[in-house]
């Protein structure tokens, strides 16, 4: 009967319901202040401080295309993939080791974010070269890089410090920022843009096959202390009705051909005593069809000068320098003739 009973005891327990596995309790969201993480190790969960997660095990291992991946399959990455998200911020190449693999994630962050001008996309560009892959856009720009969502910033650590090698087309999107980097495409055109709204701060566009920047088909820029130079073509090409361009403080020399061109109404609109366009090997200023460049600047400011060919050339345009209340002291006559 003892036995019996033994027997009749370890069948009930082995029957019984296994007891129940205690929840972990949930861990506060990722926020300002990053609270301790849990760890599981082989025998207990061991609490991390912050930048022993952040520095240690989820930058150097987990690239921003790996944790979404293993966001979906994992409750604590999943957590930490819609914190990531929320920061709108994307780094190459700690978070993205290229800049297309960024323009990627961008898309994927302007598809689940509320993102305004005031609330932009940051991608944040580390020292050094990094290279850009293009597509075909077409025989006139060539290969280029598409940005290819609105409401961006793209960032480098400074014009001498950050350089993106090949051309970026801006199309179709708005509320695009450039801001302390240099831009070279040696193979190409460098910065083209149409029907966009663009602002570029502290940025140089130089040693570019052909244009350094190119505004098109009425397309809205405003550039602030930026340098076009020793591009293949011209500095900066603005080109179609509708097109405005503001310059401030702006440099463009030693470019192929005209350092800038203003063509088929066009409206190019100078400001800053800095502004400085300069031994170009071919015109300073050029206009025409109807192109206008308006100079915010004194007459006897030195606006253009040493220019191989003109400082100032114009066919059917105009190129004046504007008083303060709208009006002009100095207007090229405009000609015909070749450019």
């Amino acid at each position: 009967m003892a036995s019996n009973s033994r027997t009749r005891g370890a069948s009930s327990s082995s029957s019984s319901p296994p007891a129940k596995r205690q929840k972990i309790a949930a861990v506060a969201p990722f926020a300002a202040t990053f609270p301790r993480r849990s760890l599981l190790s082989s025998s207990r969960w061991v609490n991390l401080p912050e930048d022993i997660w952040v520095h240690q095990i989820l930058n150097p291992f987990l690239d921003l295309k790996v944790l979404s991946t293993v966001g979906r399959c994992n409750t604590f990455f999943h957590e930490y993939w819609q914190y990531v998200l929320k920061q709108n911020v994307i780094r190459v190449p700690e978070g993205c080791s290229t800049m297309n693999q960024a323009m990627d994630m961008a898309v994927i962050f302007s598809e689940r974010n509320d993102c305004t001008s005031e609330n932009p996309i940051k991608i944040l560009v580390g020292e050094g070269k990094h290279v850009s892959v293009g597509v075909d856009v077409d025989s006139f720009f060539g290969i280029l890089m598409h940005v290819s969502c609105s409401n961006i910033t793209i960032v480098g650590k400074g014009k001498d410090k950050t350089t993106i090698l090949g051309g970026l087309w801006v199309n179709g999107v708005q509320n695009v920022k450039f801001e302390q980097l240099t831009l070279t495409n040696p193979d190409g055109n460098g910065l083209c843009l149409g029907a966009t709204n663009v602002d570029l701060l502290k940025c140089v566009v130089k040693e570019c096959g052909k244009m350094g920047m190119g505004v098109l088909t009425g397309a809205t820029v405003t550039a602030t202390q930026c340098e076009f130079v020793e591009n293949g073509m011209h500095g900066l090409l603005c080109n179609g009705a509708n097109t405005k361009v503001r310059l401030n403080d702006c440099q463009m020399h030693h470019n192929g051909e005209y350092g800038l061109f203003a063509v088929s109404h066009a409206v190019v609109d100078l400001h800053g005593t800095k502004t400085d366009i300069h031994s170009n090997k071919r015109h300073g200023i050029a206009a025409h069809t109807r192109g206008k460049v308006n100079i915010h600047l004194p007459s006897q400011h030195n606006t253009t000068h040493d220019n191989v060919g003109e400082d100032r050339r114009q066919w059917g345009a105009s190129i004046a320098n504007m008083n303060a209340d709208g009006t002009f002291t100095h207007v090229e006559a405009g000609e015909d003739g070749d450019y």
